[in-house]
């Protein structure tokens, strides 16, 4: 082996060193920091301020795509997604520029579980009686089975208000989970574009839980 294939060698043993010392700091970066997004500052993993190049410098090119976004009704708008193949991490950013990715519009999760999550601890999973006792009074919610369907309406001025519903407003989407549990004519008293309590007998007995949260940015 000559002495210029030897140098090659190193050199490409460098740049894999590199790329793998790059991409740790990325993961670390992005395992240990909070994962709550709040509405009103410039604190936090995404905020109204971040741009694209913030989210790539955070979480790493490699997983940062840009892609069309689900908006509902049929309808898809261009945005950016974080951690696309990883269901615990993955994050939804739509954009008030459009292309220029300089402006969050708003971040979105949705499922069963997810790392991200809301002031006061509020993540996909948590149930109507938890929203209700981190509220400290019942609040109202949509009905079940349309396009909305348990979308919080409104917490009533509670303890959730000022954090979730004030500089901008955060989305929270509840459904039941088990539908061989619930008697039809008890789905039917709930469900619906009607605004319902969290208080309503059914809806303490079904206790739906949380499957979406949007932050929505002024």
């Amino acid at each position: 082996m000559n002495a210029i294939t030897k140098k090659r060698i190193k050199f490409a043993s460098l740049v894999i060193a590199l790329i793998a010392a790059t991409s740790l700091l990325s993961f670390c970066q992005s395992s240990n920091h909070s994962w709550t997004i709040r509405l009103q500052g410039e604190d936090g993993p995404i905020s109204s301020h971040t741009t694209r190049a913030d989210l790539v410098r955070q979480f790493g090119a490699a997983n940062v795509t840009d892609k069309d976004v689900d908006v509902g009704e049929g309808e898809t708008e261009h945005g950016t997604v974080v951690f696309p193949n990883d269901p615990k991490r993955m994050i939804q950013i739509l954009w008030k520029d459009g292309h220029l990715n300089q402006s969050t519009k708003s971040a979105q999760v949705d499922g069963d579980s997810s790392l991200w999550k809301a002031e006061h601890g509020v993540v996909l999973g948590t149930s109507l009686k938890e929203l209700k006792t981190l509220n400290q009074k019942p609040f109202k919610l949509f009905g079940f089975d349309w396009d909305y369907a348990g979308t919080v309406s409104s917490w009533e001025d509670g303890s959730l208000s000022k954090d979730l519903a004030e500089h901008g407003r955060v989305v929270v989407r509840l459904n039941y989970q088990d539908r061989s549990q619930i008697k039809d004519d008890e789905l039917q008293q709930v469900s619906g574009e009607s605004e319902f309590s969290s208080q309503h007998l059914v809806m303490q007995k079904i206790n739906p839980r949380v499957y979406q949260l949007i932050w929505i940015f002024e």
